[in-house]
């Protein structure tokens, strides 16, 4: 992807420098337990012949090795290794809307630095990573591919496109590419805030995104700004809809009733986003501005490790 000189006032240089220090940020917070629980919350695509051993009371008669029992004249199984193929799909919202952050950082750097995180710990796992970046069209698209390398050009691309989230968000922009980069079963990670006619249910989007949580994990990250939950008491203000230009309203955040009524409205959007998002199988973790998304992530790996193991039991 061709990166311009300058967006918004910042530089292919400063770029460069940010997308350094976060790289090795996330490789730091991403070791340990943090990547353990990464590779257990998503598991390689198979299992391979380890090797043959003596029969012990409690084993399933299922992985019996009958030649090597033939052989030696007792009773031996098989035993197996995962085998580790692992594909790791970044979608990026790079719409208008991502960024807001009343917190000071936006919700675009948010979903960047939970990307690099995520790359971070795929790199460590040998997994394979692949990016597409979009709004209301796709903005760039890095095959997948392992390696330093690619790891950092991959953080780099988002950390990029994230600086110049502009337009509107059409989520079938970053779903549609990704038919044809996943052939096989893999993770995708959607970061959106999902403001767009999808958030509704009223768009083929969620069919793509049913489609894609039928064959693929689908993860949706979500970043979410303080101010989504709660309105401060400032008085009357006027605020703006990035991704309608010219569109604004007042609100009287003095009234404790508006106040009441705007937390009412975000947490049923909430529920409902959430409620979607299960209901065509994908799983979703929030990641809040004001925090750092190392925590959110670590959390959600460890719940979806202990469903995993609840379920194979």
């Amino acid at each position: 992807m061709a990166v311009p000189s300058r967006r918004g006032g910042v530089t292919t240089e400063d770029l460069g420098r940010a997308a350094r220090l976060l790289v090795v940020r996330s490789r730091r917070e991403a070791r340990g337990l943090f990547a353990g629980n990464y590779v257990s919350a998503f598991r390689g695509g198979g299992l391979e012949f380890d090797e043959s051993r003596p029969y012990v009371p409690g084993d399933d008669v299922r992985t019996i090795d009958w030649n090597a029992t033939a052989r030696h004249g007792e009773t031996f199984v098989k035993r197996f290794r995962e085998e580790r193929d692992q594909s790791l799909f970044f979608a990026l919202d790079v719409s208008a809307s991502m960024r807001f952050g009343s917190a000071g950082v936006s919700k675009a750097a948010t979903a960047a630095h939970g990307l690099a995180l995520l790359a971070a710990a795929a790199g460590h796992a040998g997994d394979r990573v692949g990016l597409v970046a979009f709004d209301e069209e796709q903005r760039a698209l890095l095959p997948l591919a392992r390696g330093v390398a690619h790891g950092w050009r991959t953080v780099a691309t988002a950390l990029a496109c994230a600086a110049g989230a502009s337009g509107g968000t059409r989520l079938a922009a970053g779903l549609r590419p990704l038919r044809s980069q996943l052939r096989r079963r893999g993770v995708v990670m959607l970061f959106s805030d999902f403001r767009d006619e999808a958030a509704a249910g009223a768009s083929d989007a969620w069919t793509d995104l049913a489609e894609l949580a039928r064959r693929h994990d689908l993860v949706a990250a979500i970043p979410l700004d303080p101010r989504e939950l709660s309105l401060p008491r400032v008085g009357t203000v006027r605020i703006a809809d990035p991704e309608w230009p010219g569109r604004t309203l007042l609100l009287a955040t003095g009234s404790r009733r508006a106040r009441a009524r705007y937390a009412a409205a975000c947490a049923e959007r909430r529920r409902r986003l959430a409620a979607s998002l299960r209901r065509v199988g994908a799983d979703l973790v929030w990641l809040r501005t004001d925090r750092n998304p190392l925590y959110a992530l670590g959390r959600f790996f460890n719940e979806r490790a202990g469903r995993r193991q609840r379920v194979a039991a």
